[in-house]
């Protein structure tokens, strides 16, 4: 190459540096450069700060890798700098406005997330109710790099339950489940005998705080986590002879198991007699409807150390004995 041809390479070379510097100079000058690589948070150590070289980055995404290396976005609250609300149940991102603070919406963990100011991010108020660690992923970056710096959240200590309470409203349909229980009777003298039946005898109340109902959205099981293993016993109402729900001294653990609790007094003292011819068996088969309720309630509940509250709605179903019928089957001869 002479020394002409080499001098015209070596001007294109410059001038498309110079090009290339011009057009974006921040993302070869000032890489934006997190001051830390991973964060771990805990109720001891409780926030963290991330320092950028430069101001050319935004948080693009919040995220968890599941078990099977799936990718979830992670929802939340986004909030300007003003402190006013911009989005809610969004994605969360501070694309384009500025100084923000993101709050995180899971079911299992919470943190805040705020741009204090074009360098600095900061991490504070974490709550992890699962028993193990978690870890989420900032993707922070700028649309010719990113970076997912890792944040793991150590389970946080269990929330106290301050208080139950049922709204006035419910719901109630009648007859909605049927149930069957079989007695058998055998006679084996020589002259006619009686039987008792208490129809209410074999079946139970059942109720329960964590149900599916595919028209509303209701307490889950995993939301009850918050309060770890030391399960709340709380108050449930009863239902009155009159066949509505009302206040009681009845409780329960506040779990997502069904609870089956006795009928009244008066229900259980209901009878039928059967009669047996001699030397032969019959069987009855009882038939127990049940009636429904549907009762609203919201649990409030405190953390110990952090002062955070939490407010948990739900659904108290209530499935009821409320009619029987006795099917008397046909006698037959003993074996």
């Amino acid at each position: 190459m002479n020394m002409k041809s080499l001098l015209k390479t070596i001007h294109i070379v410059l001038i498309a540096v110079f090009i290339l510097h011009g057009c974006n100079s921040e993302v070869f000058i000032n890489d934006f450069a997190p001051s830390i690589s991973e964060i771990r948070l805990s109720e001891k150590d409780s926030v963290s700060e991330i320092g950028f070289e430069s101001s050319n980055w935004d948080v693009k995404s919040v995220f968890f890798i599941d078990e099977e290396g799936i990718y979830h976005g992670i929802n939340g609250d986004i909030y300007g700098h003003d402190g006013n609300l911009a989005y809610k149940d969004s994605y969360l991102h501070t694309d384009g406005l500025e100084l923000v603070k993101l709050e995180v919406s899971h079911q299992d963990i919470k943190l805040t997330i705020e741009r204090k100011d074009v360098k600095h991010l900061v991490l504070s108020n974490s709550e992890n109710m699962n028993y193990e660690t978690k870890r989420i992923y900032l993707n922070i970056g700028n649309k010719y790099n990113s970076k997912h710096i890792p944040v793991d959240i150590e389970p946080s200590s269990r929330y106290n339950l301050d208080s139950i309470v049922y709204t006035e409203s419910h719901l109630f349909k009648d007859s909605i489940i049927q149930k069957r229980y079989a007695s058998h009777y055998i006679n084996s003298l020589n002259k006619v005998t009686t039987h008792d039946i208490y129809p209410y005898s074999n079946f139970k109340a059942d109720y329960s705080f964590v149900n599916e109902h595919k028209w509303e959205t209701v307490l889950t099981e995993e939301q009850l986590k918050i309060f770890g293993e030391d399960i709340p016993i709380v108050p449930v109402p009863a239902i009155s002879r009159s066949g509505w729900p009302v206040k009681s001294d009845i409780t329960l653990p506040l779990t997502a198991a069904i609870h089956n609790l006795p009928v009244s007094d008066e229900m259980l003292k209901i009878k039928e007699t059967v009669n047996v011819s001699p030397n032969k068996q019959r069987t009855c088969i009882t038939k127990c409807w049940y009636k429904y309720y549907g009762i609203w309630f919201k649990i409030y509940a405190s953390h110990p150390i952090t002062g955070e509250k939490r407010i948990l709605e739900g659904l108290l179903d209530i499935y009821y004995p409320q009619s029987y019928e006795i099917e008397y089957g046909e006698e037959t001869e003993l074996n």
